[in-house]
């Protein structure tokens, strides 16, 4: 792994697909500042947002990268290549913007979490990704040989390639972290969570329900909704997380729902460990932290999304955390909770 001496300048660059890569780079910038490195993080603006009340000693650079809306309906495929072509050309586009942010930094070492684009051959630089093996779309299963071979070639541009997943036993990220062939510059780092230095209690007379929301649009929005009718239908006191750090609005009520734009780390810690039953979706930085507070939840993979569905499948097969499909959530009633809410047993 890669060797610091607490002098070099870091430029830490997460991707702005959701805050679930923006969130899992805290604990690498907390390793950087303990061991006396200057970190530098570029970034979309609301990773910045994320971030910035965590570290408000570092400094910060608008380094956006590519957004995506995902269709309500049968277009999901064509977006989904369309998402694959400008991921390609943007690859390039990033590779030769973060030379000039380099340049103009005086950078020693990159680390990027999942932006393809950021490697260099004049330093040192690292990308951390778990996923490997990207799982296709099924008419498109016969191409996943040459994903595997595309992202393979991309890890290996960079001077190490980090996986945060356990190093030994049971894998979280399943297949998707474990093609045949890892590339040559792979490590296993454990799992990143920002919740692990956080040390949570669980508060008396809490929630029934915490909700997290996540993801790209429209999903996000579709999943506020189902989440407040969920509640207001069942009848459960339910806090919902709405992952807007940019968002300045106050809280507000919806029958027995309580909406909240964001909250800190730690608040939003105590309401995960304090909840009777959690709900979220199945994106791997939100399974990472609730492993890290010893939780599991019932899991609603974004619709298209197939590594959410692949893992959302995989963890309730392994009893896990619980699942239900998008569209079904509006016909489900207490026992689904009730049935996996033991489950966060097999984490401790």
């Amino acid at each position: 792994m890669l060797k610091l001496d607490g002098n070099e300048r870091v430029l830490v660059c997460p991707l702005g697909w959701g805050l679930g890569h923006a969130t899992r780079v805290i604990t690498i910038v907390e390793m950087l500042l303990q061991k006396g490195c200057t970190v530098i993080v570029a970034a979309d603006k609301i990773s910045i947002d994320l971030l910035q009340p965590r570290f408000p000693n570092i400094d910060f650079i608008i380094f956006p990268s590519i957004t995506i809306k995902l269709s309500k309906g049968k277009n999901q495929l064509l977006a989904l290549v369309k998402i694959g072509l400008k991921v390609i050309f943007l690859t390039h586009r990033e590779n030769r913007l973060v030379k000039k942010i380099i340049d103009d930094n005086k950078i020693d070492v990159v680390i990027s979490d999942n932006r393809y684009g950021l490697y260099t051959k004049d330093i040192p630089s690292v990308l951390i990704t778990h996923q490997l093996k990207i799982i296709f779309p099924k008419p498109f299963r016969w191409a996943m040989p040459i994903g595997v071979w595309f992202v393979k070639r991309s890890a290996e541009r960079f001077t190490e390639c980090w996986i945060p997943d356990n190093r030994e036993g049971f894998r979280i990220s399943g297949e998707l972290s474990h093609p045949k062939v890892l590339p040559k510059n792979a490590e296993f780092i454990g799992l990143l969570s920002r919740f692990q230095q956080i040390e949570a209690k669980k508060q008396e007379n809490s929630w029934d329900l915490v909700g997290i929301v996540s993801g790209p649009l429209p999903h996000r929005e579709i999943f506020e909704k189902e989440l407040v009718n969920l509640s207001n239908r069942l009848g459960l006191k339910a806090l919902i997380i709405q992952g807007l750090p940019q968002e300045l609005s106050s809280t507000k009520e919806i029958g027995s729902a309580t909406l909240v734009p964001h909250l800190p780390d730690h608040e939003m810690a105590e309401a995960i460990v304090s909840a009777k039953y959690l709900i979220c979706r199945s994106g791997y930085s939100t399974i990472m932290d609730l492993i890290a507070l010893k939780r599991t939840a019932l899991l609603v993979p974004t619709p298209g999304q197939t590594e959410q569905e692949y893992l959302a499948n995989y963890l309730a097969e392994n009893k896990l955390f619980g699942f239900v499909k998008q569209a079904k959530l509006n016909s489900i009633d207490i026992s689904h909770f009730e049935n996996h809410s033991h489950l966060y047993s097999n984490f401790m």
